[in-house]
C-alpha cells in the first residue's frame, strides 16, 4: 500500500475533543471486533488493504448478538469481554493434538492468589472410550498463571497439573473446587485429534488414480423418474469401477433442500439427504406391493414419467409432485403392515430413528412445520426468510408451540424420517456397490459451505448459525458489486462455546458411506465473508473462524471414518493457507484452466503439487468443448452480462490467447494428436483425440488424484452452472446427447477410449 502523500507548508492540526473521543470510540470498536474475530481491515485480491467502516462493523457484530451502536453499549460490552473468561472456571473446549498434549490445564478460580493453599482440587476425566482417570491437588501445589480483580472480588488462574496419556477422540473432563467460601464445579470438553487427515496406505506410497465427477440430478436413465436417482448412482459407479477402472466417482452435494430451490450449494439441511434422489422402485413397501406396481405401470403413469424422462432439463417440481405423491402412499403401507404389526422392519425403523436422535427429530419437525406453514399462506418461496416469517410462537425448536406440535403431528414426523431411513439406506449401497466393483476409494461426496437462512438447520441450530448474515465475497474486479450467497455462516464463538459438536457432526455424517469428501470453500476453515442482511456486499468483512480448532476436528473424522478430505481452495487463497491445508492432509483442488503462469503459460505437469486432485474445469466453469468454442463468452453477451464493448473484445482476445496456449503446452510434452494443426484458430472445434490429449496432460500429473466430469467424458457443450444468473437453467441441465441414457453411453466409443487415456499416465 502507498504511503499517503503529505502537502508541504501545512502544519497538522490538532484534535479536537470531539475528534478525540471520535477516534477513542473507533479503536475501542476495532478492538471489540478483533475479539470476536470481526476483521477491521482486509486486503483485496489488488493487493490493497481495505478499511472496514465503522458502520459495518457495528452491523457485522449485531448480527453476531453483540449490540455496540453507542458509546455507552460499547463501553458495556468492553467490561463484558475482559470479565467472560474470569467468570468461567473451565475453556468449554480444549482441542489437543495427540503427540502434542498439554502438562497442566487452565483453571480460573474466584480467590486470592495467598488464599490457594486452602483450595483443593479434584478432578475426573472420562475417556470416550470408557474408563476415568482422576486426580486431586491441593492449591499450594499448583502454579499462578495470572490474576485479575473483577467487581471488586480477586481471581487467579491456575495450571493444574495433568501428565496422563489420553487416546484420540472426545473426552470429557470434570474439575471440582473446595474449600472455605468456594464450592464450585465445572466442565470441559477436551478433544484429541490427529495432525493429519487420513490418507489410504496405499496412495503415501505415490499411488496415483482417477475418477468422474457427476452432477446426480442430471443423469439420463430408462428407468429413473425424470431426475438421476440412487439406482443410477450405484449402477453407474459399478461400470465405472469394473468397466472403465475408475477409483472414485463424484457426486454434486446430496443435502436436503428447501422447497423449490434446485442449487445443491444451497441446503437446508447439511446433515440429511434430498429425497428426490431417492429410488422409489427400490424401497420394500414397492417391491413387495403388487397394487402399487400396477399403478406405475398403468399407461397414463408411465405417460408422466416418460415426459420427465425426455425433458431436457431437470423439471423438480414435477418430479417431486409424482415422487412425494408415491411416497405418502408407501408410507401408509408401512404403517399399515409393519408399525401397527411391530415387525422386525418396524423395529429396524425405530432404532433407526433412536439411533439418530434429536438431530433427526427436529429435522423431521421442521419438515413437519415447513409444510403446514406453506398451506397456511407463510412460505413465499425459496427466497423469503423461511421459518423467520412463521408465527413467533414456532421460531424455535425449544418452545412450548412447537413441542405441542411435535406431539400432535408424530405421524407426519414418521414420514419425514422413514424417507431419510431409505435415502440413507440407499446411499449405503451405493458406496458398497463401489467396494465390490474394486474401486479404491468409492463415493466422492461434495459439501457446501453453508445452509439456506430459512432452512432446517438454521432453525434447530438458530444459537450456533447466523441467520442475518450471508456468506458472500467483497467487490472484486470481475465482481464489481461482490457476491452474496444467500447462506449462513456458523457463529465461530458460539460453535466454540458447545464442545464443536455440530461441526463435527455435519462432518461425521459427510463422511458415512464415502472413501472422499470435499469442503467446498475450504477458506471458510480460517474465514468467511460476512454480509450482514438488508446491505450490499461493500459494507461486509471478513469473519475469522478458529482453525486450528476445526483442522484438528476435521482430521479426527477424517481418520475414524478412514476418508480422505480435498480443501477446495481455488480463487483468492493466501500461501500461508494453502500450506496449513496441505499439512493438516487435505488434498488441494487444481484446475488446468487456472493454472497459468504469470506469462500466460499452462504450468507444466510435474509442477502440479502431489497433495491434490486436478482436473481441467469444473462444474462452475465452462466444459472443455465449451471452452474451446466460447460458450461461456456467448453465454455472457445473451445474458446482458457485458455492459461495455471492451469487456467482451477483452474476453474474446484472452480465450484466443488461452486456447494458443494450451495447444502450446500440449506440443510440449509431446501429446498434440498427429496432423494436429499448430495454431488454434485452424481447430474451430475439439476432436475427441485432442480432448484426450488434454486429460493425458492433466494425467501426467504427480497430483494423487485426477478426475473428469461427466460432462467433459461425452464432449457435451453446456455447464451445470453460470454462477448467479437466473435466467440460466442452472442445476437443471441433464448430461448427454438429447434422448440418450447413461446405459447408451457405455456403448460410446469416446468413453472407454479417454478412460483408457488416462489410466495409461497414471500408472
Amino acid at each position: 500500500m502507498k504511503s499517503p502523500k503529505i502537502e508541504q507548508g501545512r502544519q497538522p492540526r490538532r484534535r479536537t475533543e470531539t475528534q478525540a473521543k471520535s477516534q477513542g470510540t473507533d479503536g475501542r470498536l476495532r478492538q471489540l471486533a478483533a475479539q470476536f474475530g470481526v476483521a477491521t481491515s482486509y486486503v483485496d485480491e489488488g493487493g490493497v488493504r481495505r478499511q472496514v467502516s465503522e458502520k459495518s462493523l457495528r452491523q457485522v457484530l449485531s448480527v453476531m448478538g453483540v449490540e455496540a451502536w453507542n458509546s455507552l453499549q460499547l463501553s458495556e460490552r468492553m467490561r463484558e469481554i475482559r470479565s467472560e473468561r474470569w467468570r468461567e472456571m473451565l475453556d468449554p473446549v480444549m482441542v489437543v493434538r495427540v503427540d502434542r498434549l498439554p502438562r497442566t490445564f487452565p483453571v480460573r478460580l474466584p480467590v486470592a492468589a495467598d488464599q490457594l493453599r486452602r483450595i483443593t482440587l479434584v478432578w475426573r476425566l472420562r475417556k470416550e472410550q470408557g474408563g476415568v482417570l482422576t486426580g486431586r491437588v491441593v492449591g499450594r501445589g499448583v502454579n499462578i498463571l495470572g490474576k485479575a480483580m473483577l467487581y471488586g472480588l480477586r481471581h487467579c488462574e491456575v495450571a493444574l497439573p495433568f501428565s496422563r496419556k489420553l487416546p484420540l477422540g472426545y473426552h470429557s473432563l470434570v474439575v471440582e473446587a473446595s474449600g472455605p467460601g468456594i464450592n464450585r464445579r465445572a466442565e470441559m470438553t477436551v478433544i484429541v485429534v490427529p495432525d493429519r487427515c487420513f490418507l489410504p496406505p496405499a496412495m503415501m506410497k505415490s499411488r496415483r488414480i482417477w475418477g468422474l465427477t457427476i452432477q446426480l440430478y442430471g443423469l439420463r436413465s430408462a428407468k429413473n423418474w425424470g431426475i438421476g436417482d440412487f439406482r443410477d448412482l450405484k449402477e453407474m459407479i459399478q461400470w465405472a469401477g469394473n468397466d472403465l477402472g475408475a477409483d472414485l466417482l463424484g457426486v454434486n452435494p446430496l443435502h436436503a433442500l428447501p422447497p423449490g430451490q434446485v442449487s445443491p450449494y444451497s441446503p437446508s439441511s447439511r446433515l440429511f439427504h434430498h429425497s428426490l434422489y431417492l429410488d422409489i422402485e427400490g424401497i420394500p413397501e414397492f417391491r413387495d406391493t403388487p397394487s402399487v406396481q400396477k399403478k406405475v405401470r398403468a399407461p397414463a403413469f408411465q405417460a408422466k414419467l416418460t415426459s420427465l424422462r425426455r425433458s431436457q432439463t431437470v423439471q423438480h417440481e414435477a418430479v417431486e409432485r409424482i415422487k412425494r405423491q408415491m411416497l405418502e402412499e408407501l408410507f401408509r403401507l408401512f404403517q399399515r403392515h409393519h408399525l401397527a404389526r411391530k415387525t422386525a422392519r418396524a423395529r429396524a425403523f425405530l432404532r433407526f430413528v433412536r439411533n439418530e436422535g434429536e438431530a433427526l427429530q427436529r429435522f423431521a419437525l421442521f419438515r413437519t412445520l415447513e409444510e403446514k406453514m406453506s398451506h397456511r399462506g407463510n412460505v413465499a418461496g425459496t427466497n423469503s426468510k423461511g421459518w423467520r416469517s412463521w408465527p413467533v410462537e414456532y421460531q424455535h425448536p425449544e418452545s412450548p408451540a412447537v413441542k405441542q406440535a411435535a406431539s400432535r403431528y408424530q405421524n407426519r414426523l414418521q414420514f419425514f424420517q422413514y424417507v431419510e431411513w431409505h435415502c440413507q439406506q440407499q446411499f449405503q449401497a451405493v458406496q458398497s456397490a463401489a467396494k465390490r466393483s474394486g474401486m479404491a476409494i468409492g463415493l466422492y461426496k461434495d459439501m457446501a459451505v453453508g445452509i439456506d437462512p430459512g432452512g432446517a438447520d438454521s432453525w434447530a441450530f438458530q444459537d450456533q448459525l447466523v441467520a442475518a448474515a450471508s456468506v458472500g465475497t467483497p467487490p472484486e474486479l470481475f465482481s464489481p458489486n461482490g457476491q452474496r450467497w444467500n447462506l449462513s455462516p456458523f457463529h465461530p464463538s458460539r460453535i466454540r462455546k458447545d464442545g464443536y459438536r455440530l461441526f463435527a457432526d455435519c462432518y461425521r455424517r459427510a463422511m458415512q458411506a464415502c472413501g472422499l469428501i470435499r469442503i467446498d470453500h475450504a477458506m471458510g476453515l480460517f474465514r468467511l465473508f460476512w454480509i450482514p442482511e438488508g446491505h450490499v456486499p461493500a459494507e461486509g468483512t471478513y469473519v475469522r473462524y478458529p482453525a486450528e480448532d476445526l483442522l484438528g476436528i476435521l482430521a479426527l473424522e477424517s481418520q475414524r471414518e478412514r476418508v480422505m478430505v480435498i480443501g477446495e481452495d481455488l480463487g483468492t487463497v493466501t500461501p500461508s493457507i494453502r500450506t496449513r491445508l496441505m499439512a493438516g492432509g487435505l488434498l488441494s483442488y487444481r484446475l488446468l484452466l487456472f493454472e497459468q503462469t504469470a506469462r500466460g503459460q499452462f504450468a507444466k505437469p510435474s509442477r502440479f503439487p502431489q497433495a491434490a486432485a486436478a482436473s481441467v474445469t469444473t462444474h462452475d466453469l465452462p466444459t472443455l468443448r465449451g471452452f474451446w468454442i466460447g460458450r461461456d463468452i456467448e453465454l455472457k453477451v445473451q445474458l446482458g452480462l457485458y455492459r461495455d464493448p471492451k469487456w467482451l473484445s477483452r474476453d474474446r482476445v484472452a480465450r484466443a490467447r488461452d486456447k494458443q496456449a494450451l495447444l502450446d503446452a500440449l506440443a510440449k510434452e509431446r501429446l498434440l494428436p498427429e496432423g494436429c494443426p499448430r495454431a488454434a484458430e485452424g481447430i474451430p472445434q475439439l476432436t475427441d483425440e485432442l480432448c484426450r490429449a488434454v486429460y493425458a496432460y492433466v494425467a501426467r500429473t504427480p497430483s494423487r488424484i485426477v478426475l473428469i466430469s461427466l460432462e467433459d467424458l461425452l464432449g457435451d457443450i453446456e455447464t451445470p452452472n453460470v454462477p448467479g444468473e437466473h435466467a440460466y437453467p442452472s442445476w437443471r441441465i441433464k448430461a448427454g446427447p438429447p434422448g440418450s441414457t447413461w446405459e447408451d453411453w457405455t456403448k460410446l466409443d469416446r468413453v472407454p477410449m479417454m478412460a483408457q487415456t488416462i489410466s495409461s499416465e497414471r500408472t
